[in-house]
């Protein structure tokens, strides 16, 4: 059976659509703490890069004012309870307790895998973790492999698919490290449930990805959580989402509220890092902002154009330019910058401006700037 999608009501020019994603990804007031930021989003992708900050740490710093990216993990970790679990939802990402019963869909899908680990293989975790608390994975491999986190052996294959089923889960770390515990005694009794049906939870999840997102196709929805876009435009239509008509398109939706955010709000310059929220789905970044966003850390350095760890300057609700940005000797150094053709004369000055934040944010002394074409 073809299902008709509803004729949208309201028509949006392509810079209308640019002012509701940003606002709904990176409102300009920010967030009051991690914890108000990290609810609105849902979703925020992990990454193990350390060479200017961990990916969660420049997501959530850029949305919460103030604050540093020491902080995030203190506000993630430090407390007596935790705020977040982390789950393949997009890729590896934190994830707010409250969502524990929305990703039960992936739980049980997880179970029917072939990689999903046998009877025994799942007694021996628990039995260790039962008796000797929340482990780190190195400490689960002893005495029965070597290897570091990067492998792929036995045991962390087994660990990763009983996180991903929800057996195991992991809310704290310790030396960056995470712990393995299990879901019973980490998530609060009031969350741990199952009970919802797949369409329900990706019903509920869509129309979260929508608000975050303000605006998006069934693509762009269905990559926020890593779903089949068929499946993402069977479900919109049970969202709240409402179809809307955006120039240059084809079919999209808005959560209602923001469709009336189309009024540009200052904003000072800011680096984006490069597995923010913002800018994940490239086909949606080009829809956007025509910028062609990559991200080349695990290509060899001949073959690298921009650099090694490269963000996009967000200034005057555009993507004005790229820098290759490390921390080095308390210094926040950029090796290299480039700007887009469009960028304007004060690109320069924007560059400078979102570097010297960013060296704050990241507890960095000074800034050290590229030389800049004239």
């Amino acid at each position: 059976m073809t299902v008709s999608m509803p004729v949208p009501e309201v028509e949006l020019s392509l810079g209308e659509a640019r002012e509701i994603a940003i606002e709904a990804a990176l409102p300009a007031d920010g967030f009051p703490d991690v914890a108000a930021a990290l609810g609105h989003l849902h979703v925020v992708q992990l990454d193990s890069i350390a060479t200017l900050a961990r990916a969660h740490q420049l997501t959530l710093s850029t949305r919460v004012p103030g604050t540093t990216t020491t902080c995030i993990d203190d506000a993630l970790y430090a407390g007596p309870d935790p705020i977040a679990f982390d789950y393949p939802a997009h890729a590896l990402a934190l994830v707010p307790l409250a969502d524990w019963p929305l990703w039960a869909f992936r739980r049980r899908a997880t179970r029917r895998r072939a990689q999903y680990p046998d009877q025994q293989a799942r007694a021996v975790l628990f039995d260790r973790i039962t008796h000797e608390g929340p482990l780190p994975l190195r400490r689960l491999r002893e005495g029965a492999e070597t290897g570091t986190g990067w492998d792929w052996g036995p045991t962390k294959t087994a660990v990763e698919f009983l996180l991903w089923s929800g057996e195991l889960v992991s809310t704290r770390r310790m030396g960056g490290q995470r712990l393995f515990d299990l879901a019973e005694r980490s998530i609060p009794a009031d969350h741990l449930s199952d009970e919802l049906t797949d369409d329900e939870c990706l019903i509920r999840l869509l129309g979260h990805a929508g608000t975050a997102m303000g605006v998006a196709t069934a693509d762009d929805l269905g990559d926020y959580l890593r779903i089949p876009t068929a499946t993402a435009s069977r479900l919109i239509p049970d969202t709240p989402l409402a179809p809307v008509r955006v120039e240059g398109w084809g079919p999209a939706w808005a959560a209602p509220h923001t469709i009336m955010s189309t009024v540009r709000r200052h904003r000072d310059p800011v680096f984006l890092g490069p597995f923010d929220n913002l800018i994940w789905h490239r086909p949606r970044v080009q829809r956007l902002f025509g910028f062609t966003q990559v991200f080349e850390a695990y290509k060899p350095a001949a073959r690298r154009r921009h650099g090694y760890y490269v963000c996009p300057l967000l200034a005057d609700s555009s993507l004005i330019g790229r820098a290759d940005l490390a921390r080095q000797d308390d210094a926040l150094v950029m090796h290299q910058a480039t700007f887009e053709p469009d960028a304007g004369p004060n690109a320069p000055a924007q560059l400078a401006q979102a570097g010297h934040a960013l060296a704050a944010a990241t507890g960095q002394s000074s800034l050290q700037l590229p030389r800049l074409q004239p």
